[in-house]
């Protein structure tokens, strides 16, 4: 793997991180946060096919549909998982866990093959877990009880449904700008049977548009981890974006304007630190599978 890939690798950890900031400054429920990315990343795959114009069979068609379906179960459940547990119980749980199943469908499918890439690749993702459960450190407080059955319970649907949205692309061998647009059909399809049968609501409004822009900025990184997961592989690629933690907590303190005790900057500047170290070992991984 050459710099340029592990660059591409690296964008949605700019994208990813700055969803959950700027949803959160723009406001809505979980549906409508979800339905905006999906009608932001909707305009953005139409502008993609009309440029690249990529053969769209049935079967592509179909696969791509059902990506953006498991996709809109993780996403809502992922900004269902905030409200029952909070941002520094419930994300490294989510972060966590999709990095651990996106990286063990990524071996089931023949990577990290080699000894010293395994040893390399699984050492990273304990460094990146780490350093999530770091970064998202909060002192304790006196808020409201935690509800942790639902929350454990949603989130892990959520990794469930993020793992599958990329992983059955990987697995189908089907490319980032083909699959783009049946994809964001497939998020719209799923945001709106969820809002109809769990949430009884209809999710087409003006919160859900006013969150459109996060939809282009998810929709820039997800064609960057699509792109880079067929070029240096799920179990690299998938780690490296959920390293968006970083961006996240420096977002939600400066943009958000959250609160960060003393004790609680020297748990994120620790974090990060271990985040970066973790994604350098990513990279050593997928140098020693590229040379077996």
């Amino acid at each position: 793997m050459d710099i340029t890939d592990f660059l591409i690798a690296c964008i949605p950890i700019l994208s990813f991180g700055l969803i959950p900031v700027v949803a959160t400054f723009l406001g809505g429920k979980p549906v409508e946060q979800s339905m905006g990315i999906g009608l932001g990343s909707l305009v953005f795959a139409i502008i993609v096919f009309v440029v690249k114009r990529p053969e769209l069979t049935p079967h592509i068609f179909l696969i791509g549909l059902l990506s953006g379906i498991f996709w809109a179960i993780g996403s809502v459940g992922q900004f269902m998982g905030l409200q029952y547990l909070g941002v520094s119980k419930s994300m490294p749980i989510s972060n966590g866990g999709q990095i651990i199943g996106t990286s063990l469908v990524g071996v089931m499918l023949g990577e990290w093959a080699t000894e010293s890439s395994k040893i390399f690749g699984f050492s990273a993702l304990l460094l990146i877990i780490v350093g999530i459960v770091f970064t998202s450190y909060k002192d304790k407080s006196t808020g409201g009880q935690l509800q942790w059955g639902r929350g454990l319970m949603i989130n892990l649907v959520s990794v469930i449904g993020f793992t599958l949205y990329v992983g059955i692309l990987k697995y189908m061998k089907i490319d980032g700008w083909t699959s783009i647009l049946p994809q964001s059909f497939g998020q719209i399809l799923g945001i709106f049977l969820i809002s109809l049968v769990f949430f009884k609501m209809q999710p087409f409004n003006k919160p859900s548009l006013k969150n459109g822009v996060v939809g282009v900025i998810w929709a820039v990184g997800n064609i960057a981890l699509l792109l880079s997961q067929a070029r240096i592989g799920l179990a690299v690629a998938y780690p490296v974006s959920q390293a968006a933690v970083i961006v996240s907590v420096l977002g939600g303190v400066f943009i958000n304007k959250e609160k960060k005790s003393r004790k609680e900057w020297i748990f994120t500047i620790i974090g990060m630190v271990i985040i970066l170290i973790g994604l350098y070992l990513i990279y050593l991984s997928s140098l020693h599978d590229a040379a077996s």
